[in-house]
């Protein structure tokens, strides 16, 4: 079972207070409206946020830490196709340099690909290892519908806003013009795989083989338990398994701990400092 408390999550002064704005507008104005002016102030904020992250490259440049200063280079260059968020795309950088420099094998794995900003940073990462693949997979059609096992007290997460079907959208042209255009990795080690991951999981588990980070970003109760039931098995001890959704989706996180309860597996969840989470699959369990 996993051993992170909810207290763990303490968001930001700025993201409580942007939250508590948007509530307030969204009570405040009609829906038409709100929806209209969502979206470029999303857009803003999300501007914002990337050029406050240049606050770190400094003191990394000004210590000579190398290793600093190649991650807030990656993480910088992926953000404006990522909706995961500084802290997110960070944790996951962490995790690929972990299995890299201890030379642990296998691919590296998505399951929801969105608009393709951590596939984009994790290709970066590995492009010097052309023997570890990159499969991504992903209906590119956005969220399904959250059921049942989604909702607490009427609502899914801790969300800024509801995630109806056909959230999160990042189309197949679209991530494959992020990946082969934009940042020119290489086709020969990427397989993006279009599909619900009820049917395409199971069927490429054997052209996948072993897998040295999983990282699953699916937000809603099925989807993450089918992702840990087809895959978790292939994650090599030692590897990685990464929650997007851990702590700001109810059913991702009940998904988690019912799945590690049914396998009798402890583990220790680092959380990310934003929602997400991730623990590294034991030796021995």
């Amino acid at each position: 079972m996993s051993t992170l408390a909810p207290t763990f999550y303490r968001q930001s002064y700025f993201h409580r207070v942007s939250r508590a704005l948007l509530s307030v507008a969204a009570a405040a104005i009609p829906d038409w409206l709100f929806n209209r002016a969502f979206g470029p102030a999303f857009a803003a904020y999300r501007v914002l946020m990337r050029l406050l992250y240049l606050r770190f490259f400094v003191p990394a440049v000004l210590t000579g830490d190398a290793e600093r200063i190649r991650k807030v280079l990656a993480v910088f260059r992926v953000m404006p196709h990522s909706l995961v968020g500084r802290r997110g795309l960070e944790a996951t950088h962490d995790v690929v340099r972990n299995v890299i420099l201890r030379q642990i094998e296998g691919a590296v794995v998505e399951c929801g690909v969105a608009r393709g900003g951590s596939a984009a940073l994790m290709g970066l990462l590995t492009e010097d290892t052309p023997g570890r693949p990159l499969w991504l997979f992903d209906s590119y059609e956005g969220l399904p519908e959250p059921t049942a096992e989604d909702f607490r007290d009427g609502v899914t997460g801790r969300h800024v806003r509801p995630l109806p079907k056909g959230s999160c959208l990042g189309t197949y042209e679209t991530v494959q013009r992020l990946l082969f255009s934009t940042f020119r990795l290489s086709r020969n080690r990427v397989f993006m795989v279009k599909g619900w991951f009820q049917d395409t999981l199971c069927s490429q588990s054997n052209n996948i083989g072993d897998i040295a980070v999983l990282r699953i970003d699916a937000d809603w109760y099925d989807s993450v338990r089918c992702c840990l039931e087809a895959l978790y098995d292939r994650v090599l001890p030692g590897g990685f398994v990464v929650i997007d959704d851990y702590g700001s989706c109810f059913g991702a996180q009940r998904a988690v701990d019912e799945f590690l309860a049914s396998r009798q597996v402890a583990v220790s969840l680092v959380p990310d400092g934003r929602g997400g989470a991730h623990f590294q699959k034991p030796f021995i369990h």
